[in-house]
This record gives structure tokens, sequence and C-alpha cells, in this order.
């Protein structure tokens, strides 16, 4: 991994910046939350606790079986349809013995007259399939008894009068449906302190009745129960002026609203909180207390008949609870408290409170919301510091690099390396480096320098050694001298031999100046010194590989072909007499190819960097021709005259060596 790519890797940690925030938000939001919810329950408990005993009285003898009795905000059109009812949906139900009959029952005052909505629904009834059926409705208060069959031949508007003389006259819409029929009715009775019992009739059989479960709980009558007008002005002094509170029976149905007087409070409110809150404000609220909220599809209806959330359920079930809603579209957050009221030894009924946490949610987007985009955002602009800092570290680090790879490059000059005056760690590299390429470049001066130097010295030397030893042998010597002697001058012939090679390239250095450059045909050169290596070596096989068309090229003939020279012999004293040595020229874009490939050897690692260097030698073993590890070291010079250059490599899967010299079209001379 690069330099530039660890420090961006690192740089992801101030992410843990952001997440800290996150964390904190969700801690702030979590203790808000808390804060809340027990300020709210300790208000429930505190009104449950001082409930006035004639509320108390009222909830104690509760009748057993009651249908609440709604306000209506205008009084109902008798058509049989339920829209201008509200909360339709929450009407009390009573099911048939035999299951497959369900009859929902809403009443409704308006102006102190009682309205009736009853549904009828059969699972085994289909419409027009069977008689309609017949409805008996039985209503009492204090002025008397009144009964009312209501058989009606087709659907349709329904006017009649009560069994009992001049007890007024019933109005109403039969309406039916695809699995029953409904019946929406004025009664001619006051909505308060009235009872009543119901039966649906089929073929004069009571297949259903709504009545109590007992005599004994009030001879079968549904008490009609209305809002507890005071309960609700003593729980809106009593409880919070931020939340709003409810009475509900031992059923979930509502007895008291602290806000029966101020419908539009709630409504308001959770408007004024969705206007001064974003959508993104919204969203990061959903991330944040997501998991801890249920989410609801709206806000419920604005004045509710009946509560049957989870912590309503679990309130008349004995058991104190809250419950945390949201709304899926804006995001309004509400908190619930409920907390049953036992009289006697007996859950009553229950105080339910409810706040809509715009204050929480406001807060917390605002202070700690700022606080997490900061963050985020001071993360990112590190993170882009970091990486523009490791991109110009690197940058730097490549030039060094690239100018020490030069430097390395024969004619380079050292001293052109960048970063030297930098005063950082880079630029005491640089220098480091300068002093390194600088020794180098002097080493590798001596070394080019050596072999004539060793040669001119060794001359005189050998000259001398020679003649006394040809002086010597002119003597009358024993045997035993004359072996000596004789091994002597062996000596000196093999240093003769050293002192040659060396003065050999040596005149070669000097003879690239001097050497006489034409156009020839490199095929035809290639061809010719082949066939003179294989006069030379007939025992081995070696194959020539040359273009069919010509390949003309102005350069130094007599260059090329020492170089070839010391190529061919290389692959030929390397490898073994069954191994194949191929001499091929390639025509490319570029220019030229010489490649000289034998099988059966490999070049060595450590060696590979160093092989065109003067005094480096590919042989581990010494035979009797001395080697000076001057033959690459030629062919070098020679590619290096010509504007080219030369590489070897092993070939793949064990296939041997390649050397290849690469010719430019045009090299100058």
């Amino acid at each position: 991994m690069k330099l530039r790519s660890k420090l961006l890797a690192l740089s992801l940690l101030t992410l843990l910046l952001p997440w800290s925030a996150w964390k904190l938000l969700q801690e702030v939001e979590g203790f808000l939350r808390e804060s809340q919810e027990h300020a709210l329950r300790a208000t429930a408990r505190t009104m449950v606790g001082v409930i006035p005993v004639g509320f108390q009285t009222r909830l104690l003898f509760l009748p057993e079986e009651y249908l609440l009795l709604r306000r209506l905000p205008r009084a109902p059109v008798l058509d049989g349809y339920d829209y201008d009812w509200p909360d339709a949906g929450q009407a009390r139900s009573w099911t048939a013995e035999r299951g497959d009959l369900t009859v929902d029952l809403l009443a409704g005052a308006h102006e102190g007259r009682l309205y009736l909505m009853v549904e009828v629904r059969s699972a085994n009834r289909a419409a027009g399939g069977q008689p309609r059926g017949r409805l008996v409705l039985e209503a009492r208060d204090p002025r008397g008894l009144y009964r009312f069959t209501l058989e009606p031949e087709a659907p349709g508007p329904l006017q009649l009068s009560s069994e009992r003389q001049g007890a007024g006259q019933l109005e109403g819409y039969w309406l039916d449906g695809e699995h029953g029929y409904r019946v929406e009715l004025r009664l001619p009775v006051a909505a308060a302190d009235t009872d009543l019992r119901l039966e649906v009739q089929d073929r004069g059989a009571v297949i259903a009745r709504v009545s109590a479960p007992s005599p004994a709980s009030g001879d079968g009558w549904i008490g009609l129960v209305g809002e507890w007008r005071s309960v609700s002005r003593w729980m809106a002094a009593s409880g919070m002026a931020e939340a709003r509170s409810w009475l509900v029976g031992p059923d979930g149905w509502v007895l008291a609203d602290s806000r029966a007087d101020a419908p539009d409070t709630a409504e308001g409110s959770a408007a004024d909180g969705e206007q001064q809150t974003t959508w993104a404000q919204r969203t990061l609220y959903r991330l944040v207390a997501g998991a801890r909220t249920r989410e609801v599809d709206g806000p419920g209806p604005e004045n509710p008949v009946r509560l049957d959330g989870p912590a309503v359920r679990r309130a008349l079930a004995g058991t104190p609870a809250a419950d945390w809603t949201r709304e899926r579209e804006t995001a309004v957050v509400r908190n619930t408290v409920a907390v049953p009221v036992v009289l006697e030894g007996a859950v009553r009924g229950a105080v339910v409170m409810q706040s809509t946490s715009d204050g929480l949610l406001l807060m917390t987007n605002r202070a700690m919301g700022r606080l997490l985009f900061t963050t985020l955002a001071l993360a990112l602009a590190l993170a882009a510091a970091l990486w523009l800092f490791a991109s110009r570290l690197s940058r730097r680090v490549q030039r060094l690099g690239e100018a020490v790879s030069r430097a390395m490059a024969d004619g380079a000059e050292p001293q052109a390396l960048p970063l030297v005056r930098d005063r950082d760690e880079l630029g005491e590299l640089a220098r480091n480096n300068e002093r390194l390429l600088r020794a180098v470049a002097e080493y590798s001066a001596y070394l080019k320098t050596l072999a004539s130097k060793l040669s001119h010295e060794l001359k005189t030397p050998l000259a001398i050694t020679r003649s006394s030893l040809d002086n010597l042998s002119d003597r009358e010597l024993d045997p035993e001298t004359q072996r000596f002697v004789e091994r002597a001058r062996e000596g000196v012939e093999r240093q003769a031999a050293i002192v040659r090679a060396m003065s050999e390239a040596s005149r070669l250095e000097a003879a690239i100046a001097a050497a006489e450059w034409a156009e020839v045909d490199l095929a035809h050169l290639l061809n010719s010194l082949g066939e003179g290596y294989r006069a030379v070596h007939p025992d081995r096989e070696l194959r020539i590989r040359t273009p069919p068309e010509p390949c003309p090229l102005h350069c130094a003939p007599d260059l090329l072909a020492q170089a070839l020279d010391k190529l061919a012999d290389n692959a030929l004293s390397l490898s073994g007499p069954q191994d194949v040595v191929t001499l091929a020229l390639e025509h490319t874009p570029e220019g030229f190819d010489f490649t000289v490939r034998n099988t059966g050897s490999r070049l060595p690692a450590e060696l590979r960097e160093r092989l065109f260097d003067s005094l480096v030698s590919l042989r581990d073993k010494r035979g009797e021709t001395p080697h000076l590890g001057l033959g690459l070291y030629i062919v070098r010079l020679v590619a290096a005259a010509h504007g080219g250059s030369v590489t070897a490599r092993n070939l793949p899967e064990g296939q041997g060596v390649e050397f290849r010299i690469r010719l430019p079209a045009a090299p100058a001379p």
C-alpha cells in the first residue's frame, strides 16, 4: 500500500469524532426522554392519588355494560353513512353466541337529542339472499319506556312511533350492505339518563341481543355514559399545561378529557412543532431515536372515544406503563403514560397523560445537531488535509526515488538530486543519497579504469619475469628444477592472458569513439556470424532466426559483431552439449532487437542487477581460460554507443536465459 493510501486509511480514524458526537446525541436524547417520562408519570400518579371522592364514586358505580355517548359537532344526516360520526371506527361491538353475526353500536348527542348508529354484519348473509331481518329497540329514561320495532319492506327512510302512546316519533334510515345492513336513527328521547336494549331478529327468532350480560347487573339495560365534564375540568386544572390527560374506564372508553373545551390545542401544538422542524431535522431524529419509538401512521383522532395503546392496556391490567410513538411522516414524537386507578382493591380505570415532544425534538436537533454536523465537517476537513499532505509527501518521495534511479544510470550526475536544500527528514535523506551516489560514482569510475591501469603496470614485471625464465631455461638444469621453471612459465602465460583481456577492454572503450559506421543489413550480419559460430562449435546445436526481408541500419558493424561474440560465447560456455543456443533478430516498431537464448542455465538472482557492470562474472568455477567479468560490460558499452540498451532475464518455466540488445531505428554515430 502506498504512503498516501496508508495516511488516507489512517485519517478514517477521524470519523470517531462524529461517531462520539452521535453517541452523545443519543445519550442526551435518552436523558431528556427519561426526564420527560418521569415527570409525566409523577403527575399522573399524583392525579390518581387526589381524585375527588365524588369522581371515585362515579367510577365505582360505573355500569358493568355501558355505551359511550359521543358529543356530535353537528346533527348527523340520516342517510345510513357514518362520515359525520366522529371516530366511527371505534364502535361498541357485540357478537351473537353462534359467532356468525356482529352488532356495532354508536351513540351520540347533539343539542340534547339522542342519535344511534346500528350496524349488523353476518358472515352467512349476502345482500338480498335472506329476509332483511328486524330490529327491536327499547329505551328508557325518567319519563318512561319506549319500544320501537324496525322491519321495513325496503331500504330507505324510516319514520315510526313508539308502541307507547304519545311517546314521540323515531326517524331514521335503513341501508343494506354486502354483508348486512346499517340503521341510522334519531330517537325521541333525551340523551341524558337513558338506557338501551336491542334485539336482532330473523323470522321472528332472536339471533342477537345487545344488553347487559346478566339481569342482576341492571335488568339487562345498557347505560349511556356521556362525557364527565366536571371531571374533564378538574383534570385540565390539575394536570400539566403541555400535556393532555384522559380518564378511561375499565375497557378503555374515554370518560373525561382535559382538553374537551379546547379541541384545537393538541392539533395546533403538533402543527407548530411540524412548522418548526425541517425535513433534515426530522430525518436526524428518526435516526437518533428510531429504535426506541413505535412508528404510527398518524396523530390519531383529535378527540378519541377509546384509548387502546400498549400503555393503556398494561395500566388497565394493573401496571403503570409508558409508550413512545413517532409519526411516520412528520417524526412528531408523543409520550403516553398510563397509571391505573385502583378503588376497593380493583382496577376501575386509568389516568392517561400524553405529551408531544416537540420541545425535546427541537432541543436535540438544534443543540446536538450542530455538534454532530460540526464534528462531521471537521473529520472530513481533517481527512482531506491528511490526504493532501500524504499526496505532497508521496510526490516528494517519488521525485527523490526517480532522481536516485536516474543517478544510478551511466552518465547521470548525482548532484542533480532534488530536496537537498529541504530541512526536514526527506532533505536529510536526499543529502545522504547524494553523498552515497557520489561515492558510488567515484568507485565505478575507478573500476572502469582499473583494467587499463593493471594491464599497464603488469606488462613490465611480466616481461622481466618471462625474460628471466627464458634465460634460466637456457642453462643446464636438473629435471626437478626444470619442472618448476615450466610451471612458472605457465603461470606467466596465464598472467599475460589476463593482461591482454584487460587491455582489450581498455582498447574497446577507446575504439568505440573511433569506430567506423556504415549502413549494413543486420540479418546478413547475424547469418554470417552464426555460420562462423557453427564452424567453431560443430558439436553444438545453434539456431539462427532472422526476418525474411532486409534489415538495414546505420551502425558500427565491428562493434556489434564483437558484442554478439561475447553473448554467443557466454551462451555456449554456460550451457551443456545437449542444450540449444538460439540467435535471433526481430524487427520492432522502435528498431531492431538481437536476442541470444540458451537452455540449461539460469541467471543468479543476486547478480541480476549487476550483470553488465565491470569485473562481474557469471562463472562460479574457474577453468584454464581466465574470465574477468568484462564480456557483458563490453556488450553494454556497444549497446550504449548505438543509443540502445541490453537486458537479461530468465525465461519462464525454466526454459533458459535470454539476453536482448535493443537498438533504435536511427542511432546517432
